[in-house]
């Protein structure tokens, strides 16, 4: 075919119309594939309002009501002030569901060792008489938090307290 017979041959839309449904599904998969990618950053939330993340997921089974767990935290407030954190207690501290608030033991059920979470809840599920701490400012707590260890059965020697000296 010679290049004026070329000029004057009808375009073949068949061509144009696959290549743009090719387009269009190459657009489409690499949706689908950020959509499943950014699951890990949408939180599961409870009932409760917790909201939680698995930012590292963690080894073994996850805490129970008699384990305990070496953390480490930080505390912020809805504007991002940092209200506690274990370093300004000394470094990692250990903890027990039935030693800490409500949310906070929600969400030890979802933990596991050498994992990292973060997770947000209302104030509520922390201060459940309703006063919230001096210096506390905001509708919500975020945690960010690193399981260390967890003790299977600590929990009983967290309640037990340090041996007696005679």
């Amino acid at each position: 075919m010679s290049a004026t017979q070329a000029a004057h041959r009808p375009a073949n839309t068949g061509r144009a119309v696959k290549l743009w449904l090719g387009f269009i599904l190459v657009i489409a998969a690499g949706i689908a594939l950020a959509w499943i990618g950014a699951g890990s950053l949408r939180p599961i939330v409870s009932e409760t309002g917790l909201e939680f993340r698995t930012m590292q997921k963690g080894s073994g089974e996850p805490i129970g009501p008699a384990d305990a767990a070496l953390m480490d935290y930080i505390l912020t407030a809805d504007d991002g002030t940092v209200f506690d954190s274990s370093e300004s207690h000394g470094g990692a501290q250990p903890f027990a569901m039935a030693q800490v608030f409500p949310g906070f033991a929600e969400a030890m059920g979802k933990m596991q060792e050498g994992g990292r979470y973060h997770f947000r809840m209302p104030k509520s599920l922390a201060f459940t008489n309703g006063q919230t701490p001096p210096g506390f400012k905001g509708e919500h707590l975020t945690f960010d938090v690193q399981v260390r260890k967890v003790v299977r059965g600590g929990a009983a020697m967290m309640q037990s307290g340090p041996p007696q000296q005679q």
